[in-house]
C-alpha cells in the first residue's frame, strides 16, 4: 500500500478528529503542545556554555530523526560535536558544570551512534518506502513522534505525552495505545492518534464503514467486524488496543 499523504488532513492540521472520532464515543479532549519547532542558531555568543551545548545536543536530536545519507548523518555528528565542545567549556564555577559532563558524556554516545551510522549510509536519498514515509509523516505531524531503532530491524516512535506507540517494519505499521486502565475506553487524546495513525497509513480505508463499526466495536471489547482481505487489524485486549496496516502486500 502506498501512502498518499496529501489526503491527510492531520498532515496539515490536528484540529478535528474526523469521522473515527464521531464514531468512538465522546471523551474530554487532553490538551497537548503544539507550535513551531523553533529555529536553532548555532554557537550564539549571549548564550551560556551549557545553553549551547544542549541546544545543539536538542537540535542534533532533531535532525537525526529524518537522516538519510552520508551528509545527512555528517551533519548530524558535527552538531553532537559542537554540542560536546561547547558543554566542555561550562566552567567548574558554574551551577551546571556536573550536569554538563555527564551531559557530554551521553553526547558522545550519541555521536558514536552517529558515526556508525554514517558509516552505513548511502551518498544519496534512497527511494522512500512506505514506512519511512510512514515515519517522516509522523515526525512532521502535530501531535508529532520521536523515532529509535528498535528490535528485529524494526524502528519504533513514542509520542511525547505517553499515550500512542507506533512500531514500523518492512511490510506493516502497528500503533499501540495503551488504556488509561484495564478496559477503559481510549482517551479523546488517543482517538486522535488512531485518526491520525490510520490517515497516513491506510487513507483508502481509513473512512470506510466497517473500520469505523470495528473500532467503535473493540471500544466496546466487543469482536471487531473487518473484511478478509482488508489490509487493517484490530486487537483490543484489557490493557491496550492495537492497530496494524500491511503496508507492503
Amino acid at each position: 500500500m502506498v501512502l498518499n499523504l496529501a489526503k491527510s488532513p492531520l498532515a496539515k492540521s490536528i484540529g478535528g478528529v474526523g469521522a473515527i472520532a464521531a464514531i468512538i464515543i465522546g471523551m474530554s479532549y487532553l490538551p497537548m503542545a503544539s507550535g513551531p519547532v523553533p529555529e536553532q542558531t548555532i554557537n550564539r555568543p549571549t548564550l551560556s556554555p551549557w545553553q549551547q551545548g544542549t541546544d545543539l545536543g536538542w537540535q542534533a536530536a532533531v535532525e537525526a530523526q529524518t537522516a538519510q545519507t552520508q551528509a545527512d548523518w555528517q551533519r548530524v555528528s558535527d552538531l553532537w560535536e559542537q554540542a560536546i565542545a561547547a558543554l566542555e567549556t561550562v566552567p567548574a564555577t558554574d551551577a551546571n558544570f556536573a550536569q554538563a559532563k555527564a551531559k557530554a558524556e551521553e553526547y558522545r554516545g550519541n555521536r558514536a551512534i552517529a558515526g556508525d551510522r554514517l558509516g552505513k549510509a548511502s551518498p544519496v536519498p534512497s527511494a522512500a518506502t512506505p514506512a519511512s514515509a510512514l515515519q517522516a509523516a509522523l515526525v512532521a505531524a502535530e501531535p508529532a513522534f520521536t523515532f529509535a531503532p528498535g528490535p528485529s530491524a524494526r524502528t519504533v516512535g513514542q509520542s511525547a505525552d505517553g499515550l500512542a506507540t507506533v512500531e514500523l517494519g518492512s511490510d506493516r505499521a502497528t500503533l499501540v495505545l495503551p488504556r488509561p486502565e484495564p478496559g477503559a475506553a481510549l482517551t479523546m487524546a488517543q482517538v486522535v492518534y488512531a485518526n491520525q495513525f490510520l490517515t497516513l497509513a491506510a487513507p483508502d480505508t481509513n473512512s470506510q464503514p466497517w473500520l469505523l463499526e470495528s473500532l467503535h466495536n473493540v471500544q466496546r471489547n466487543q469482536p471487531p467486524t473487518i473484511p478478509t482481505n482488508a489490509p487493517v487489524t484490530l486487537s483490543a485486549g484489557p490493557e491496550s488496543l492495537t492497530i496494524t496496516v500491511v503496508t507492503e502486500p
